[in-house]
């Protein structure tokens, strides 16, 4: 092999983050499907949305990784299977320190959610107020409805025994025509789960 053509192959055979980047990617769609479903009512179509690019991501890497094995670019090989796993570990790092897409939907919108809350009439009593987060499923399959709850009471993160007389008629203020009815009187097959995202805001999903 002549020195020109080692020096060609050398300058070929160097670590990418490229593959990293698609398989992030695709990651984070992943993570969001559930906000997408949501803000866009995907339903079925969101199954193509999220494997489609994860097959094609998949099937780019595959070929990229015997390409390079072919040709002994180990640096590229390297880079190729260092990719899922270090996009594993920064999800896993992100979750361990309590990110969440949920979170972080919340803190795009969080100026407006106050800016609305500070809007509300000053009753004496703490404020309770809703936001609708979207719902997610379908015919035939598991439905979910989410609601951002912004209680200053904090109530709502307590067990119904635990909940006041007086929680309990501002929230029924509110229904019908709320989630929030679900707190009081939970229909049969229903779940309903309370989580805390940021101070008194709470996200509250149903499911059925």
């Amino acid at each position: 092999m002549s020195a020109a053509s080692h020096e060609k192959q050398a300058a070929a055979d160097r670590f990418s983050f490229t593959y990293f980047v698609w398989v992030m990617l695709v990651g984070l769609l992943f993570a969001f499907g559930s906000d997408l479903d949501r803000i866009f009512n995907l339903w079925l179509m969101l199954v193509p949305a999220l494997f489609l690019p994860a097959v094609a991501v998949t099937l780019y890497c595959t070929a990229a990784l015997i390409r390079n094995l072919w040709l002994r670019r180990w640096r590229r090989v390297a880079s190729i299977l260092v990719a899922p796993v270090a996009a594993y570990l920064f999800f896993a790092g992100v979750r361990a320190v309590g990110v969440s897409p949920e979170l972080i939907r919340f803190e795009i919108g969080k100026r407006d959610y106050i800016a609305q809350i500070e809007k509300l009439p000053e009753t004496g009593e703490p404020r309770l107020a809703t936001f609708d987060w979207g719902q997610t499923g379908g015919a035939g399959v598991a439905n979910f409805v989410h609601t951002l709850v912004f209680d200053e009471s904090d109530e709502i993160a307590r067990t119904p025994a635990q909940r006041s007389l007086a929680w309990r008629d501002r929230v029924n203020r509110l229904c019908p025509g709320t989630p929030l009815c679900s707190l009081l009187n939970p229909p049969a097959g229903f779940s309903v789960a309370v989580k805390q995202l940021d101070g008194h805001f709470y996200l509250v999903t149903e499911g059925w």
